[in-house]
């Protein structure tokens, strides 16, 4: 039976570009990774997902502090485990109640933190293998529903499941404010991503992903990626 762990969170609505959700997902069978984000926010795409071969994956949101992930990442390669290395580096952080943190390590065991500050509706839940988190949301339906996504898309490409599960959480909801921008992130051997797209400004962000992606899939850009040896 799948166990999930959740922790939900309310908190006064306040003004200000601090909102995200975002799904990391692990191939256990392959054991690569993949963070999806989408966000009525500038960019996500370049502050939100960090990813390292052999290593896992963290997102790091709301009052997004980028450092998050590079430590949580560096602290994880050098033997620590998800959580220490999350506790820690939200312990040295100097606002660690705007702050959300999630991921995945080497084994897909998830750990998460959701600072009091980060806005209404905020929260995270996971199990082995997933993570998905999210701030300034519609409700938990949208974290419940990106998870939902992904117990029935076993059978797709780590890709298609983050992608589909993005859409998942946008029908229930998604960020309550609206769409900006979004990215899908995946790496397997490589210590350099194997798909990284992104859209940085688009009024709908998912469907312009979409559109990257399947030109993502096309025969001539596998190949020409394929060439590329670590």
């Amino acid at each position: 039976m799948m166990s999930i762990i959740y922790h939900y969170k309310l908190t006064e609505i306040k003004k200000g570009p601090k909102m995200t959700y975002s799904i990391v997902l692990r191939d256990p069978e392959k054991n690569h990774f993949g963070i999806a984000v989408a966000t009525k926010h500038l960019a996500v795409g370049a502050r939100v997902p960090f990813l390292k071969t052999g290593v896992g994956a963290i997102a790091t949101q709301s009052t997004t502090n980028p450092y998050l992930g590079l430590q949580a990442l560096a602290a994880m390669s050098s033997g620590e485990s998800i959580e220490f290395a999350i506790k820690g580096v939200i312990a040295a952080d100097d606002d660690p109640h705007s702050r959300q943190l999630h991921g995945l390590d080497a084994n897909g065991n998830f750990w998460a933190w959701t600072g009091t500050n980060a806005e209404n509706w905020a929260g995270h839940l996971g199990t082995k293998n997933v993570s998905v988190a999210g701030n300034f949301l519609a409700g938990p339906e949208v974290l419940d529903a990106c998870m939902e996504s992904l117990r029935f898309s076993t059978d797709r490409s780590l890709e298609s499941r983050l992608l589909q599960a993005l859409f998942a959480g946008e029908e229930a909801g998604g960020d309550r404010r609206g769409r900006q921008s979004a990215a899908l992130v995946t790496i397997r051997s490589q210590p350099f991503p194997w798909c990284n797209l992104r859209v940085d400004d688009n009024a709908d962000p998912l469907v312009e992903l979409t559109r990257l992606f399947e030109e993502f899939k096309k025969p001539y850009y596998q190949d020409f990626i394929s060439l590329i040896k670590a």
